[in-house]
């Protein structure tokens, strides 16, 4: 009687640290995942913003907004600055075609300053020219988050 006590008292035991790696192992599976936020870093929309440092008036405009709507959005957007002066642009070329973007840039970089929305899979679904208000710009991210 005394070793089946023992026999079960040991399969019991047996059974809970089986069950306790296993948990454990989940709980290593679950941290693994990203997390929600993460995932939506990882698949962020992206806005392009091409501007040239010879720009003084439509660029100097464009610029601080997009630095206040980076501040504001950086959870859901990755914000990119491409330079088009001749001085910076084989640099700007060079990061265009590494984030998947080098046709807008080849496109509009005599258009300064123009801002490009890309939704997550790079596709572009909005182009402003010029300086506008923060109010355009905010209505172009809004409709980015809903194309994801």
């Amino acid at each position: 009687m005394q070793s089946k006590r023992i026999f079960f008292l040991s399969l019991s035991l047996l059974m809970l640290v089986a069950l306790g790696g296993a948990k454990v192992r989940a709980q290593g599976a679950a941290q693994a995942q990203p997390q929600p936020a993460q995932q939506a870093q990882n698949q962020a929309a992206m806005i392009v913003l091409i501007f040239d440092t010879h720009c003084k008036t439509a660029c100097e405009l464009v610029r601080p907004i997009m630095h206040e709507l980076k501040s504001e959005n950086k959870d859901c957007f990755t914000f990119v600055e491409l330079d088009s002066s001749q001085e910076k642009l084989a640099e700007s070329q060079a990061k265009a075609k590494e984030i998947g973007v080098h046709p807008f840039l080849a496109s509009y970089a005599q258009f300064v300053p123009v801002v490009g929305v890309f939704n997550a899979k790079k596709k572009c679904i909005r182009v402003i020219d010029g300086a506008k208000s923060k109010d355009v710009y905010a209505a172009a991210l809004q409709k980015a988050l809903q194309c994801k």
